[in-house]
């Protein structure tokens, strides 16, 4: 396989033929060399699922399971890990464009600051303040020196991401890119275990972003 150039950071919990089924799709579609990097959670009661359903991957991954508090522990352990120059969070409920591979790296052919591309998840309003499918170039990544903060656990954390690099002038709005969030909060989904255990973490997510927002928003 040549080098990536993009890196799929999917971390995923309890839904093994969701999160193959998804990652598949995303892979057949990139129209470009990606790498999975998939992110588990060693006491996901499903952990040993995931190993079997995904024997036969089609595409180069990196196979992780670790002692996550959350999903933003996944993720991150997933990026350190990445070898792309294009990190994109994968998860179970996003759908993707037909060569959305393609479409992206176009978007930073000629960025050479840290960069976030804003897509369109098409379930919310494309100017409310939220990075649901946040993706980023190194540079980015190499400033922050996380994907997502660690003091978050799931919620808010995509909503301190959009501030932060609001901040820092890394933001690149993309709304003609459609990245479809089929959600359980609009019927696309099952309101499974995994929704309600990050949902758990409203009001940790909360007391997070508020203190990082009285700061300034500090990388």
């Amino acid at each position: 396989m040549n080098q990536p150039l993009i890196s799929l950071l999917h971390p995923s919990r309890g839904r093994p033929q969701k999160s193959f089924e998804n990652s598949k799709e995303w892979i057949e579609k990139a129209g470009c060399e990606v790498e999975l990097i998939l992110s588990l959670d060693n006491d996901d009661p499903e952990v040993v699922e995931y190993g079997g359903t995904y024997e036969s991957h089609i595409a180069p991954m990196t196979y992780l399971v670790n002692a996550n508090r959350s999903v933003v522990d996944a993720t991150n352990k997933a990026a350190r890990e990445a070898k792309a120059n294009i990190l994109v969070y994968l998860s179970d409920d996003f759908k993707c464009p037909d060569n959305w591979g393609q479409l992206v790296l176009k978007e930073f052919e000629n960025e050479n600051r840290p960069c976030l591309i804003k897509v369109d998840d098409c379930l919310q309003k494309f100017h409310v303040p939220v990075l649901t499918i946040p993706i980023m170039n190194r540079a980015l990544y190499e400033k922050l020196g996380y994907f997502f903060h660690p003091d978050f656990l799931s919620m808010f954390c995509d909503e301190h991401l959009y501030w932060v690099c609001h901040r820092i002038g890394a933001l690149k709005n993309c709304p003609h890119l459609k990245f479809p969030h089929e959600h359980c909060s609009i019927g696309k989904a099952e309101n499974d275990e995994t929704y309600r255990r990050s949902a758990a973490n409203w009001e940790q997510g909360k007391a997070a972003f508020a203190k990082h927002k009285a700061a300034g928003f500090p990388i």
